[in-house]
C-alpha cells in the first residue's frame, strides 16, 4: 500500500505504514489446494485467501475458515472452470442460468471466454454472483471482500459495475487490476489494494523465489 494511503486509513493502519498482502486465490478448488493454503496461512507469510463457492471442496475450505475467523478472506467469484478433466457449475440451478453454462451444464473453460462474454446475460450473472456471496453468509462466515476467478471483463463494463455494485450492498472491500479500476475504486471510497497486484500463476516456478526477493526490493518508497 501507498504512504498515506486511503485504503489504509479503511483497514485501521496508520496512514503511512507500507503494507504488504500475500493473498492465495482458489480455496476450495481441490483438497491440496486447500492443503497448502491452510499451511501458509497458519505456518508461512500468507495473510489472505479467496473461497471458490463452486468448487467441489468448498466445504472442506468453509470448515477451516469458521474454525479459524481470524484469517480475512474474500469470496472468489467464479464463472469459468478452466480444467478440462475437472469441472464445475454454478451454485444456482443450471435451469436458471443458462448463458453461463455449457451443453454439459458446466462453466465455460478459460478458451472460450469470449464466447462465454459475448452470451452471457447481466441477471443470470448477478443471480449466480449473489448465490454464491450468500451461501458463504449463510455458513456463518463473514468474508473481507470480494474478487474473481479468471474472469476478463475488461470488454464488458456492465459486469464490472455489477460486481461493484455488489461490494457496495454487502459492504465488502474489493481487489482489482489495473490503474484505472484502482483509482476508480478509491474515487468512490472503496479500500483497495493502491498496486497491481502480480498474478504468481505466471512466474517460472525454478525462479519464482527470486523474483518475489526482487520485487520486494523495488516496492515503491
Amino acid at each position: 500500500m501507498a504512504p498515506s494511503s486511503p485504503t489504509n486509513k479503511l483497514l485501521g493502519d496508520p496512514a503511512d505504514a507500507r503494507l504488504l498482502i500475500v493473498h492465495a486465490d482458489d480455496l476450495g478448488m481441490c483438497h491440496a489446494v486447500n492443503v497448502a493454503i491452510f499451511r501458509t496461512l497458519k505456518d508461512g507469510i500468507v495473510r489472505s485467501t479467496s473461497l471458490m463457492v463452486p468448487c467441489p471442496w468448498m466445504l472442506h475450505a468453509s470448515h477451516f475458515l469458521a474454525d479459524n475467523p481470524e484469517i480475512p478472506f474474500g469470496v472468489h467469484l467464479t464463472v469459468i472452470s478452466e480444467w478440462p478433466a475437472y469441472r464445475w457449475g454454478p451454485v444456482t440451478t443450471r435451469e436458471k442460468v443458462p448463458s453461463l453454462v455449457d451443453r454439459a451444464g458446466y462453466f465455460y473453460n478459460f478458451q472460450q471466454m469470449p464466447e462465454f462474454l459475448a452470451q452471457a446475460r447481466l441477471d443470470q450473472l448477478e443471480m449466480e454472483f449473489r448465490a454464491q456471496i450468500e451461501a458463504v453468509l449463510a455458513a456463518g462466515l463473514q468474508p473481507t471482500h470480494l474478487d474473481w476467478h479468471c474472469l476478463r471483463i475488461g470488454g464488458r463494463a456492465d459486469i464490472t459495475d455489477l460486481i461493484f455494485d455488489l461490494a457496495r450492498e454487502y459492504r465488502l472491500a474489493l481487489r482489482v487490476t489495473g490503474r484505472f479500476w484502482i483509482e476508480k475504486l478509491q474515487s468512490q471510497g472503496f479500500p483497495t489494494n493502491d498496486y497491481d497486484f502480480l498474478d504468481s500463476y505466471s512466474l517460472d516456478p525454478v525462479n519464482k523465489a527470486a523474483r518475489y526477493a526482487q520485487l520486494l526490493r523495488e516496492l515503491p518508497v
